[in-house]
């Protein structure tokens, strides 16, 4: 037995500690030593699951903001805050209410594509998940799939990201008139902050989900 096998400096000193296996006996009265099982691949498996969630609720959370979005950019023309009259130089460009929809149905086409890529990925892991529960059916992750996919998946949130800041910078020029308007500053003071936010969230997201790829 193992416990027989230790110095006795090991066991007075309190060094005793749980071997990485134990033995036991085959059928034939051989004794051998069986090591006990882990499975890294199932930890993995649980972090990209977690991950894919959070990108789908995340997706779930602009998606809805890019219909509140649509539904009041229908007559988005028709009212300005600053605007004095039809030659004032803040109002904006005649497309510019144009640009809003654009953008606006290019970040759900973005969040869609990311959202349908996670449920994929998702789907995969179950059924790989399924298939390794079961003796003799091991069936190894492709991880340069998984990783591709992932990859996808973020990019495509970004994008969608960008999108919904480029409609909503847009908007606030109908609101509250064109960046380059020299009277007023509502605009910048609004659509400044609003892409230094942005910004700065994507570049972060940005990180974590790579560094998640990775580990």
């Amino acid at each position: 037995m193992w416990a027989a096998a230790m110095t006795d400096s090991e066991v007075g000193g309190g060094k005793l500690q749980q071997p990485d296996s134990f033995p036991y006996v085959d059928n034939a009265g051989h004794q051998e030593m069986a090591s006990t099982p882990k499975s890294p691949g199932t930890v993995a498996s649980t972090l990209h699951v977690g991950a894919l969630d959070a990108l789908v609720s995340v997706n779930s959370i602009f998606s809805g903001v890019v219909f509140i979005g649509l539904a009041f950019s229908s007559n988005a023309n028709t009212v300005s805050l600053v605007s004095t009259g039809p030659d004032d130089p803040c109002n904006p460009s005649s497309d510019t209410a144009r640009r809003v929809v654009l953008f606006e149905v290019l970040a759900f086409a973005a969040y869609l594509l990311s959202s349908l890529i996670a449920q994929g990925l998702k789907l995969q892991l179950a059924i790989v998940g399924a298939k390794k529960a079961v003796l003799k059916s091991l069936v190894p992750i492709n991880e340069k799939f998984l990783r591709f996919g992932m990859i996808m998946t973020a990019l495509c949130t970004v994008a969608g990201t960008i999108f919904l800041t480029m409609s909503i910078i847009y908007l606030i020029e109908l609101r509250l008139g064109a960046l380059s308007c020299p009277t007023s500053s509502w605009s910048k003071l609004a659509a400044i902050p609003l892409a230094c936010a942005m910004s700065v969230g994507a570049i972060s997201f940005i990180t974590t989900a790579v560094y998640a790829l990775f580990i």
